[in-house]
């Protein structure tokens, strides 16, 4: 007789400015795999598990938000009106999910040349190109990396809180566009796995144990 697994999953409330934490291994595992020159810009920084990994892996990054929630945030800002006085070659951003496609169109019309916009979006983004988002086959869309195990993203009064979250249910991917990049995006595929284990418990909090990186 087969034993059916119950999975676990949780239904949170809606957070109301969108604010969504994604596992601190996705961002570890972005600033891996990818290379980006120049300071890296997170205008919807939360808690700052972007700018952390960025800053962990070299690469000098900042954080603005709507919202200031901790020091990571360097300056509250509303990032589709206005933009940071601080140096920026990269955007790479978890934005808030209603305005997510506003926040990429944003970012890829500000970014210097050359430069890396990096958001992570649900992977339904591949198929949803014809109608909601005809501008995306056009766009300088150079590689995305599917992520596995799914990712689980809690609202951030979840994460502050102290609940351990898990068991994801939907499908994310990093989609990195390179301004002015002309050719096909290829296909990256990350497990972020390995990267759990470069986080521990600091003082109480989730942080960083590894400040080591090999960026391809």
């Amino acid at each position: 007789m087969a034993i059916t697994k119950i999975k676990k999953s949780h239904i949170w409330d809606r957070d109301p400015h969108d604010w969504y934490v994604e596992p601190h291994e996705c961002s570890l595992a972005l600033f891996d795999l990818e290379t980006f020159e120049g300071p890296v810009w997170d205008p919807a920084c939360g808690i700052g598990r972007i700018v952390e990994s960025a800053r962990n892996a070299g690469i000098e990054a900042h954080g603005t938000d709507l919202v200031n929630r901790n020091e990571y945030c360097e300056q509250a800002l509303n990032f589709l009106t206005n933009t940071t006085t601080k140096p920026f070659n990269n955007i790479v951003s978890n934005p808030p999910f209603g305005l997510a496609e506003k926040f990429v169109r944003r970012s890829l019309e500000i970014t210097p040349n050359g430069g890396k916009v990096a958001m992570i979006l649900p992977m339904v983004w591949l198929s949803g190109f014809s109608q909601k988002r005809d501008w995306l086959p056009s766009s300088p869309l150079k590689k995305y990396y599917s992520i596995s195990p799914r990712p689980s993203m809690p609202p951030g009064a979840v994460i502050k809180a102290g609940v351990k979250v898990g068991n994801g249910t939907k499908d994310f991917a990093w989609f990195v566009w390179k301004k002015k990049y002309c050719g096909k995006a290829t296909i990256g595929f990350m497990n972020t796995k390995p990267y759990k284990n470069l986080i521990g418990e600091k003082n109480g909090k989730s942080g960083l144990l590894w400040n080591t990186f090999n960026a391809a």
